[in-house]
């Protein structure tokens, strides 16, 4: 599968705006800042994958080693992934939803591509280099190593968990920045919706919880946000 990626470097931050060209394959952390340019992701990595150890003392420095965390800022699970890294190495649902088995399958098949780059700040934190290991590590054996297991679908049936409902939206309050308004923008932006990520509910985001809300057959005022509708952008099914 072609992949490709185009990334604008920003100070500790973890994903810029994907690229249409192609799935972006990013991945970062709580605190950690990623850039990445086109060229580099598309070039072929001589890394290995990574053992379940090393990735699980990199979800620690990523989220605290929880797997299912989800903040409600386009960042998921134990190593951090955004929808686009996500569906790009082959996975669907949602990170956060998956098995750690199934997350560190996810990075393992990302870090064959680019090694530990797409998690910097930890990688250098802990010392990760090469196969996976420290620093000092022993050189690798003449032995090619076996290629990740095939992962298992994740589960779409178990909902995620919104963040909390701070009221309706409504386009009266446009002219307000609210981070629960920014939180909604950024998940039906990972859901495909066209919408801006700023946290004012204008005309555009009125627009597209009237067509989220018919689309799911949810029973609101057009061109508002409820609790109900809200909700289902992070617990309907992505169609």
């Amino acid at each position: 599968m072609p992949v490709s990626a185009l990334l604008r470097p920003r100070k500790h931050a973890r994903h810029a705006k994907p690229s249409k060209v192609g799935p972006v394959l990013a991945a970062g952390g709580l605190a950690a800042a990623f850039a990445v340019t086109e060229g580099a992701v598309a070039a072929t990595s001589a890394h290995a994958g990574g053992s379940a150890a090393q990735f699980d003392r990199l979800a620690g420095c990523e989220s605290g080693g929880r797997w299912n965390i989800n903040t409600g800022n386009g960042y998921y699970g134990g190593l951090q992934f955004n929808l686009a890294t996500w569906r790009g190495v082959g996975m669907s649902g949602y990170p956060h939803q998956a098995s750690r088995e199934v997350q560190i399958a996810a990075g393992q098949r990302l870090h064959d591509r680019r090694g530990w780059a797409p998690w910097p700040s930890c990688s250098r934190k802990l010392g990760l280099t090469g196969d996976g290991g420290v620093t000092s590590a022993p050189a690798a054996s003449a032995t090619k190593p076996a290629p990740p297991a095939r992962a298992p679908r994740a589960d779409r049936s178990r909902p995620a968990t919104p963040p909390p409902f701070s009221g309706v939206f409504t386009t009266a309050d446009v002219s307000r920045v609210s981070e629960s308004v920014r939180a909604w923008q950024q998940q039906m932006k990972a859901r495909g919706w066209k919408i801006t990520v700023d946290g004012r509910f204008g005309p555009q985001s009125a627009s597209v919880a009237t067509r989220f809300a018919a689309e799911k057959g949810l029973r609101g005022t057009p061109g508002t946000v409820d609790a109900a509708t809200f909700a289902a952008a992070w617990t309907a099914p992505v169609t």
